[in-house]
């Protein structure tokens, strides 16, 4: 690495700090502000949310992480600009793609720090966040209202069980139109379990009107059906994992989630493109951080009609394109008019493809 190179590198990688930092505090503070009068009024215990914002950082940075390294290229390269550093590197013949060498380094590291993030960190981290949520800052709100309901539950439990249920009552601690799915380890399914509604008493949950079903891998049913009016029904998680543990695909990592999708590949063919495109995004999403910069960079080091501050403004505001392109890509892929892979790497194909064209022509 030159001297240059490392230059550039500690300089980028600084402001990306710097800026990582900022954005964190001024997140956890807007968030804050928002039930400020519930944190007074209750007297919610700084501990509290101190351990709330702890786990939810992994989310926080996920979020912030590709501006922050937006904001930390389009800084260096239009102060480089500026300071007519850029063009003493070009007079000296070297290549606009090595000076952005070291910043497209830094930026892939990042961006496997993202995907290390989302998959393994980001999902146990939700869980904990959601259960302080759910045990210290919304007690207030359960406590003033009737009965706090979830529509639509559906969890991936213990067992390799997905657990669906019409509705949770979260407080009094049942769920209504329940359905269990239980497969091996090839996917196949071998037991469902199906009941009016279950209910959490004396550790543990009974069931209502309950049917057991066991199939072979053959899909077929295995002697007759268990019927009961009322027994105990077989889930190990408690009322606070079907509040914590909701199914979702952002907050599961890529091989649950690839697993869940198997499970899907017989049935609703909407759901199984929708998953599918959730899936591939998980790997997309962290080559944002790479992609922004491809896309801003020549408009950052343009120098025309208006110099390197121009320069700085249109490639900030070229990059930031990019979040609706991605939803436009997602939302095709989700809605059939793109296949899967292509609708989560739509934004990435089209901003790099016309970032390293422009930086070509540079």
């Amino acid at each position: 690495m030159t001297i240059v190179d490392r230059y550039t590198f500690k300089s980028f990688i600084s402001i990306f700090l710097f800026s990582l930092l900022f954005l964190w505090v001024l997140y956890v503070i807007g968030d804050i502000f928002g039930f400020l009068d519930e944190i007074l009024k209750e007297r919610i215990p700084v501990t509290s949310l101190a351990a709330f914002y702890y786990y939810l950082t992994p989310f926080i940075l996920i979020q912030i992480i590709p501006i922050c390294t937006l904001i930390a290229s389009v800084y260096l390269l239009g102060n480089l600009n500026r300071h007519n550093e850029i063009t003493a590197l070009r007079a000296s013949g070297i290549s606009v793609w090595v000076i952005l060498r070291p910043i497209l380094t830094a930026a892939f590291i990042i961006s496997v720090i993202v995907f290390i993030l989302n998959d393994r960190f980001l999902p146990t981290a939700m869980r904990k966040a959601n259960r302080i949520r759910y045990e210290k800052l919304d007690v207030a709100k359960r406590g003033r209202s009737g009965t706090i309901s979830v529509k639509n539950v559906a969890i991936y439990g213990a067992g390799n069980r997905i657990i669906f249920a019409r509705k949770f009552d979260i407080q009094n601690s049942s769920l209504e139109d329940i359905i269990i799915h239980q497969h091996d380890v090839k996917q196949d399914l071998i037991l469902k379990i199906s009941a009016k509604r279950i209910y959490w008493t004396k550790n543990r949950w009974r069931g209502e009107d309950v049917v057991i079903y066991r199939m072979n891998n053959s899909g077929q049913f295995i002697g007759e059906p268990v019927i009961s009016q009322e027994m105990d029904i077989p889930i190990v998680e408690t009322p606070t994992d079907f509040i914590n543990n909701q199914w979702k695909p952002e907050f599961m990592s890529y091989r649950r989630l690839k697993s869940y999708i198997e499970v899907f590949a017989t049935g609703s063919k909407k759901t199984y493109q929708r998953l599918l495109v959730d899936l591939d995004n998980k790997i997309a999403f962290p080559f944002t951080c790479i992609v922004t910069i491809l896309i801003s960079a020549p408009f950052t080091l343009s120098t025309a009609r208006g110099g390197a501050l121009l320069g700085m403004a249109k490639g900030m505001l070229i990059a930031l394109l990019y979040i609706p392109v991605m939803a436009i890509g997602l939302a095709l892929g989700k809605g059939g008019i793109l296949p899967p892979l292509l609708g989560a790497w739509f934004s990435n194909i089209i901003f790099a493809s016309a970032g390293i064209y422009l930086l070509n022509k540079y």
